[in-house]
C-alpha cells in the first residue's frame, strides 16, 4: 500500500471524565487561563448570549408586533442597539412598574456587557499569576480605532462576580419579556430593582478597574 492510499491515524477524541487532557492551544496556557476562569468565561459567554435572545425579546413584545414571517427592525442588530432600543420604550410603557425595570436593567446591561465585549472581543495583553488582562481597540502600532480602548482585568474573582451580575440581568429580561405579553400585574418589584442594582454596582467596579488598577500602580 502506498503512502497516498494509506488510512490516516484518526486523533484520539477527548470524553467527559478521561484522565486524557484535551488537546489545547498553547495560548490558553501562556495566557494564565485557569480551568476556573475559563468555566467562568464560558458561563458569561453563554448568560450573555441569552440574555440578549430575550433582549430582542422583550422590544417585540414592548413594540406590540407580529413578527412572524417579517424581518424585525431588532434583526442582526449588535445588543448596543437593542438596549438603546429597550431604553426608547421607558416613557410609554403603559404597564405599571415595568418602565423603572426596564430602565434599571439597561443601565446594568450596558455595563455588564461593556466587560462582556473586551474578553469575548479583545486579545490577552498581559498576565501574571492571578491576572489575565484582555485588551480590546488597542491602537497598536499607531493604528486609529473608531472605539475608544477598553480592557478586563481576569480574575477568578473577578470573573465570578461579572458571572453573577448577568445571571441577574438574564433573570430580568426574561421577566420583563415575559411581563410584556399579558396583563397581569406585576406586583412588588423590590427584589428585581435590588437584583438590578447590585448587577449595575459589579459592572461598574469592573468596567472601571483597569482604571483604579493603573491609579495605584503609578
Amino acid at each position: 500500500m502506498d503512502e497516498v492510499s494509506k488510512p490516516r491515524a484518526r486523533r484520539p477524541v477527548h470524553q467527559a471524565g478521561s484522565s486524557v487532557p484535551a488537546i489545547r492551544h498553547r495560548l490558553v496556557e501562556t495566557a494564565g487561563l485557569s480551568e476556573q476562569k475559563l468555566a467562568s468565561i464560558g458561563a458569561i459567554a453563554v448568560l450573555a448570549s441569552h440574555a440578549e435572545h430575550f433582549a430582542e425579546r422583550a422590544i417585540w413584545a414592548l413594540d406590540d408586533v407580529d413578527v412572524k414571517g417579517v424581518r424585525p427592525r431588532t434583526d442582526a442588530r449588535p445588543i448596543s442597539e437593542l438596549i438603546k432600543m429597550l431604553r426608547e420604550h421607558v416613557p410609554t410603557v403603559r404597564k405599571p412598574g415595568l418602565a423603572p425595570i426596564v430602565e434599571r436593567w439597561c443601565d446594568a446591561a450596558e455595563l455588564c456587557f461593556s466587560c462582556r465585549n473586551s474578553i469575548m472581543h479583545g486579545t490577552t495583553a498581559y498576565m501574571d499569576s492571578e491576572w489575565t488582562i484582555f485588551g480590546r481597540n488597542s491602537p497598536t502600532g499607531g493604528v486609529k480605532r473608531k472605539k475608544d480602548p477598553t480592557d478586563f482585568h481576569a480574575s477568578p474573582h473577578t470573573l465570578a462576580m461579572l458571572e453573577e451580575a448577568f445571571g441577574y440581568v438574564l433573570h430580568v429580561i426574561h421577566f420583563v419579556w415575559t411581563a410584556a405579553q399579558t396583563s397581569v400585574p406585576i406586583g412588588d418589584i423590590s427584589e428585581i430593582m435590588i437584583r438590578l442594582s447590585r448587577a449595575r454596582s459589579m459592572a461598574a467596579e469592573l468596567d472601571n478597574l483597569a482604571a483604579a488598577v493603573n491609579h495605584e500602580r503609578y
